[in-house]
């Protein structure tokens, strides 16, 4: 178990190793007994303002930095068992919850757009029309790929009003990128933002890294600057963290330590350009 000595001795160690999420880790949980029926679990519950999620385990391909749960060994035949799956599972909940209505929804991942446009079609209608989750009323966010925001799948999003795409960049330099072990181009990442904001979504989110392998506080800066030119409505700064098991995980690089000067840079740059900071890592377009 996780104490708050413990927290703080991590913390001493290096403040990068680690964030911590708003819900237990998955190490805080243990099995029940007796089962709890969840019927009567969730008949206790406010269910008039729920959040729906629906997880899309699926990548192109592993970045050297995560350690979510996602694969990138996958086909055709796979994502449709698992999407009939979730199907499935759909509906067993909405069983159990009942008459529940939701405030918000998000399809994350893993990389939703991965799917087939077919598949991701499915899982907008097993959010609406199974869980009944009223998508023209309720903010609807959308995580994607460089690779995978197709035009199409685009036009299906924002058909079943999707308000807020969110895609991970971490670097418009080529090099950083691909020290991460992603495949991504800056000609491709331009391209695919230029789409989405043709698109009119309301809110585009890009998510950026810093302390990343070769990286230097200017070409930082420099990424800053590229990611500006699109006018994003929110901008995530993310450090890096380098956790084991993973890609960057395995390496016996000594990484410099540049995070710390990269956050300032960053941080003094984005509010010089109006934008304001909700939280350490979340910043806000006028």
């Amino acid at each position: 178990m996780l104490t708050i000595q413990n927290l703080k001795s991590k913390i001493a160690q290096s403040p990068y190793q680690a964030y911590v999420y708003s819900y237990p880790h998955k190490t805080a949980y243990r099995p029940i007994s007796p089962p709890v029926y969840l019927p009567e679990l969730w008949a206790q519950q406010d269910r008039q303002a729920l959040f729906l999620y629906i997880h899309i385990p699926f990548c192109e391909m592993r970045c050297g930095f995560c350690n979510l749960f996602t694969t990138v060994s996958h086909n055709e035949d796979f994502m449709s068992q698992y999407v009939r799956t979730l199907q499935r599972q759909a509906q067993r909940m909405k069983t159990v919850l009942g008459d529940a209505s939701f405030a918000r929804f998000a399809i994350g991942g893993g990389t939703p757009t991965q799917l087939p446009i077919q598949h991701l079609e499915t899982i907008l209608n097993i959010a609406e029309n199974t869980m009944g989750a009223k998508l023209q009323e309720i903010p609807i966010s959308v995580e994607v790929s460089p690779e995978t925001a197709t035009e199409d799948k685009l036009k299906l999003l924002r058909s079943h009003a999707v308000d807020r795409v969110s895609i991970g960049i971490q670097s418009f330099i080529d090099s950083e990128v691909l020290a991460t072990q992603r495949r991504q181009s800056s000609t491709q990442v331009e391209a695919t933002l230029t789409r989405i904001k043709e698109m009119g979504f309301p809110t585009l989110n890009i998510d950026l890294i810093y302390g990343l392998p070769g990286q230097t506080v200017n070409s930082w800066l420099q990424s800053i600057q590229a990611t500006l030119r699109f006018q994003p409505e929110e901008i995530y700064l993310y450090p890096l963290y380098v956790r084991s098991l993973t890609g960057l995980g395995r390496t016996d690089k000594e990484w410099d330590d540049i995070r710390l000067a990269c956050y300032r840079e960053g941080r003094s740059l984005l509010l010089s350009e109006g934008y304001t900071q909700v939280s350490m890592r979340m910043f806000v377009g006028v």
